[in-house]
């Protein structure tokens, strides 16, 4: 897989090139814009129930040394010797994917004093750090690993406890079924209670000998450089490791009502949507648009309506996940308003659907998505997760060819897309006491 995307014109100067190939992809945007380089090496891994939480304490313990830098100091004056160099480890989720990332960004030699290789210094970094970690005896080190768990579940308790981001996540775990998309990206408390140093290890060998690895460099780079010291640094993946297909989200829903009390002082809206569209397919850009006008900015139809017009909501938005081909409307609500809040929200789709669509908010929408797309050209990090994601699914645009795309979509097409718009789940978290009498509203 070559150039991905390159069978089409592609004007984005953002545009990644590069290869797959062995289970390894290296991934070069050359460009002057930055100071820096930027390398970011992740490793591709199936989201499971069994494995999340001992997959999500890999990069936590990778960051606290490895053999030459046997703790945290030491890596610290490695990359301080490395002209300050900025490394950070940490667990991602792609759809049904878990990601183990590491990444590490320093000056181009290009602006130090004697002209150094960055380069060459840095994807040794990276190396050292990824293929050889401080084990004690075989293993990481214990009481490094009863650190990280405590850490670790300080970060799953943080979500329950933050009740906008709970509620989210209990609506994909509704609408998942059991589908590894539904599960958060550190696992649960119960299970990092439970791993061990052991345990932990044998996880680490096993992702970082077998998973699929793309490497992703940002910079005034050779691309056809960085592809070779790549790959003679990295070993191949077993033969037959891919990149793993992202399929969507079928409706397994209709409509279907999920109702949970807490010790909570404000109610939790959220409702989850099938779309029928993903990133790589032609009506994505429309399918954007119809987010934006229904609640992706101050000016969109549920922001202005439910919010400012009704006061029914402390916050109001509608957000797309082009991984996955869903729509999530959340609204933060006094307990007694779940029935107008969701009468006046379905109304919003509703008009959505009709093509009740002003001039103002086509115009406002797509300028808010035009200012919000060309602020990526300034973070390597947002210039390398849309490729990431663009590996992943196989395709989409990037921002270049997306600006034009979306300038392009009528009401017409909006109205179009909103036929596979569908109501699959309604989560409402209440306190406890309030939820016995939730109803949804007839359709």
């Amino acid at each position: 897989m070559r150039g991905l995307g390159q069978d089409k014109p592609n004007h984005d100067p953002n545009a990644f090139v590069g290869a797959t190939e062995q289970g390894i992809g290296v991934y070069t945007h050359a460009t002057d814009r930055f100071k820096t380089i930027s390398l970011h090496a992740v490793w591709i891994t199936p989201l499971a129930e069994d494995t999340a939480s001992v997959t999500a304490l890999v990069p936590s313990l990778l960051r606290r040394g490895a053999r030459r830098w046997p703790d945290w100091r030491s890596m610290e004056m490695r990359l301080e010797e490395l002209y300050g160099a900025a490394f950070r480890a940490a667990v991602e989720k792609v759809g049904d994917q878990q990601l183990v990332s590491c990444h590490l960004e320093m000056p181009d030699g290009r602006f130090l004093p004697g002209h150094p290789d960055t380069l060459a210094a840095g994807i040794e970094f990276l190396n050292h750090v990824m293929s050889e970690p401080h084990l004690v005896e075989g293993t990481f080190p214990p009481e490094a690993v009863a650190q990280e768990q405590e850490t670790m579940t300080r970060r799953i308790q943080g979500i329950i406890n933050d009740k906008a981001q709970y509620a989210t996540l209990r609506l994909m775990q509704v609408m998942a079924e059991g589908r590894p998309f539904g599960l958060s990206r550190y696992g649960r408390v119960e299970d990092v209670a439970t791993v061990t140093p052991l345990a932990v290890t044998e996880r680490y060998w096993e992702v970082s000998r077998q998973a699929p690895l793309l490497f992703f460099g940002v910079g005034a780079l050779d691309g056809e450089a960085l592809e070779r010291a790549v790959r003679a640094t990295w070993q191949p993946r077993p033969a037959g490791v891919g990149m793993p297909p992202m399929a969507p989200v079928p409706g397994l829903h209709q409509r279907n009502l999920v109702v949970d009390e807490q010790e909570v002082n404000q109610g939790k809206l959220n409702l989850g949507y099938t779309t029928g569209a993903r990133l790589p397919d032609a009506d994505y850009p429309a399918l954007m648009m119809y987010a934006g006008i229904l609640g992706g900015f101050s000016h969109s139809k549920l922001f202005v309506n439910v919010r400012e017009k009704a006061s029914l909501a402390y916050y109001a938005y509608a957000r797309v996940d082009g991984v996955l081909g869903l729509m999530h409307i959340g609204a933060g609500i006094e307990f007694k308003d779940f029935s107008e809040a969701m009468r006046i929200t379905e109304q919003q789709v509703a008009d959505m659907a009709a093509g009740r669509i002003t001039e103002q908010e086509m115009d406002f929408t797509r300028r808010g998505y035009v200012t919000s797309l060309k602020t990526t050209e300034d973070s390597p990090g947002s210039l390398i997760g849309l490729q990431m994601q663009r590996l992943l699914m196989g395709g989409g645009l990037l921002p270049a060819d997306l600006i034009p795309a979306l300038e392009r979509v009528t009401v017409e097409d909006i109205r179009r897309v909103a036929e596979g718009v569908s109501l699959d789940t309604v989560y409402f978290l209440t306190a406890k006491g309030e939820g016995h009498d939730v109803r949804l509203p007839v359709s």
